[in-house]
């Protein structure tokens, strides 16, 4: 207290003043000089009728660059900006929505209170409309997916819907018959998944719903073994095969749920014709040749069996 009575104390407290008075004027000011900025302002069509339908895809947000008072860039910049909205029964014509570059300028400037509207992108705004109802089409998925190693997918990707309706402008080409989705690729999987596609809506036309949820049904895979019979083919009329053993046993993985309600087929053979008769060690190959579809990774646990050829 003592410093502040005295004359170097007075002389602190003057020039603090002073600063925050300036301060203080300095943003007055600023607030009341207009400055530039750039604001993101979500599109909305409004009194669109439920008979009509934009073909064209409207864009989600237009980008607006303007001139306004310092004040305003702040409200801008603390809250959400205002959204524009394009009234259908002001801008409609015979076949389209269409908002020239003035057009979009008045009403950027009538959401922002008013502000000077120096540049806006989309410049025009052109969305062709139908009133014909849609045409449902089959949705064709484009895939490829492979399970992990002690995984397998189960039965074809289901789809959470199995048609869209498409519109346009003119009847559909009859070669339109269905709707693809984009590619996807999905690899190593685990467990069931679902992602989220989107779909090529035909030239000229807009699919609704845009996109479709896939689900690839991924089941674990249980490791079990089985005895197969031998069976001898391309043996001559006048002779006879004999493999030892007459059995052999046949790893594989089958899915989780088919594990105890089905009945896998394996077909193990020795072809008489790769017989190598300057062998002494007299061993047959054997292999597989036929094996059930929810079958993997099938192996003979032995690749060959010894032989006897017996003269009928």
């Amino acid at each position: 207290m003592a410093m502040l009575r005295s004359q170097r104390g007075h002389n602190l407290l003057s020039f603090m003043f002073c600063t925050l008075l300036a301060t203080a004027l300095w943003m007055v000011m600023s607030i009341n000089d207009e400055v530039q900025c750039d604001v993101r302002m979500p599109l909305v069509i409004t009194n669109l009728p439920d008979t009509v339908t934009i073909v064209a895809t409207p864009p989600q947000s237009v980008a607006v660059s303007l001139r306004t008072h310092g004040s305003q860039r702040i409200k801008l910049a603390w809250s959400s900006p205002p959204k524009m909205e394009i009234d259908y029964r002001l801008y409609r014509n015979t076949r389209a929505i269409y908002v020239s570059n003035t057009d979009l300028k008045a009403e950027a400037r009538n959401a922002l209170g008013g502000a000077n509207i120096i540049l806006v992108m989309p410049d025009s705004l052109v969305l062709p409309y139908t009133s014909r109802p849609g045409k449902a089409l089959p949705i064709t998925l484009d895939y490829a997916a492979e399970a992990g190693p002690k995984a397998t997918i189960v039965g074809k990707p289901s789809l959470a819907i199995d048609s869209v309706k498409v519109f346009s402008t003119s009847h559909l080409p009859s070669s339109v018959r269905s709707v693809r989705t984009q590619r996807v690729v999905v690899n190593d999987l685990v467990k069931s998944t679902t992602v989220r596609v989107a779909l090529i809506a035909p030239a000229g036309t807009r699919v609704i719903p845009d996109s479709v949820d896939v689900t690839f049904n991924v089941e674990p895979l249980i490791i079990k073994k089985m005895n197969v019979r031998v069976e001898p083919i391309n043996v001559p009329a006048d002779v006879r095969l004999i493999t030892f053993p007459s059995c052999v046993d046949v790893k594989y993985m089958i899915a989780a749920s088919d594990y105890h309600n089905s009945d896998p087929h394996v077909r193990v053979v020795a072809d008489y014709n790769k017989i190598n008769h300057h062998n002494p060690t007299r061993n047959i190959p054997l292999r597989i040749v036929e094996v059930s579809d929810n079958l993997t990774n099938v192996s003979l646990i032995t690749d060959s069996a010894e032989y006897v050829i017996e003269r009928r």
